[in-house]
């Protein structure tokens, strides 16, 4: 295993979580789209969403790259969106840098410096090794993996990871699991890499978690994973990377199938173990009363 810069990281051949979100049963062609393992896959276009992520990760964990790395715009009429000519043609034109306006920037900056005043966090920072990135050989399935990591240190209790998020989304939903928000294929991934660097399993693993809404600066929550469910997402990460590898194989065999749908039989999931959902029920209720 190696550390490697930014460049290299996202150009390396390799499955990364971020690959693996795309990843689904009813789907895996998504996969493989966007999968760096093959030769025809579709490069991921920088969103408002992506470019916000980073310039608030950079700001918290490497700030000293801000300057070089993001060039700030003044933004305004044409500039509300990436997806704008206006916009695009900036980025065109300056294709080693992430472009941001100033009020995006000015909005960041206000959540990061926020966030910077929890002494939890401030705790959570001291000591870390933070943007941490690996690849390595999966032992199970000998495939090219990668992972990097917001931050990882060690405590007296073993390794601890620590992943930061920003949503837009309501806590509310954010609380109804790991999965829900896809940050299961987070911890599975990160876990792994410890795994294949340390030859141990982390102890714990810590989601910061920040609105990314304007005024909600505030808004912050902390999530625990133990050791024991982050066992659980890293099955669920070798289960998948064992169906992955069997599609590969195929794929490099010839096989047109390879990513295809594996079609089965279903029940619908409704309301009380029927085929119906909630609103039916409820709506043959009312008819029947």
């Amino acid at each position: 295993m190696q550390t490697m810069t930014d460049k290299e990281y996202f150009a390396y051949p390799a499955i990364s979580k971020s690959q693996l979100h795309a990843f689904t049963r009813d789907n895996p062609m998504a996969f493989w789209r966007g999968c760096l393992l093959n030769p025809k896959h579709e490069p991921t276009e920088e969103n408002n969403a992506i470019a916000n992520g980073k310039l608030r990760h950079t700001l918290l964990l490497e700030p000293h790259k801000a300057e070089s790395e993001f060039l700030v715009i003044e933004g305004g009429r044409g500039y509300s969106s990436r997806s704008t000519g206006a916009f695009q043609k900036v980025i065109a034109d300056n294709p080693g840098v992430t472009v941001v306006t100033q009020e995006e920037l000015a909005l960041a900056k206000t959540q990061i410096d926020t966030l910077k005043t929890y002494k939890e966090v401030q705790d959570i920072l001291k000591g870390a090794s933070v943007e941490q990135a690996f690849f390595w050989e999966d032992e199970a399935t000998g495939l090219p993996l990668k992972a990097k990591l917001d931050l990882i240190k060690r405590l007296a209790d073993g390794m601890l990871i620590v992943e930061y998020k920003t949503t837009t989304k309501d806590f509310g939903q954010v609380e109804r699991g790991l999965d829900v928000m896809g940050w299961h294929w987070d911890a599975g991934m990160q876990c792994k890499a410890v795994q294949a660097k340390y030859g141990e399993m982390p102890f714990q693993m810590l989601f910061v978690v920040q609105s990314q809404t304007e005024h909600e600066e505030n808004r912050i929550r902390l999530f625990y994973v133990d050791q024991t469910d982050l066992s659980t997402c890293t099955y669920y990460v070798d289960k998948v990377l064992a169906e992955i590898k069997t599609r590969y194989e195929q794929w490099g065999l010839g096989n047109p199938d390879a990513w295809k749908t594996k079609l089965d039989y279903h029940t619908f999931q409704g309301y009380q173990n029927t085929p119906f959902s909630f609103a039916f029920d409820l709506e043959m209720a009312t008819m029947q009363g």
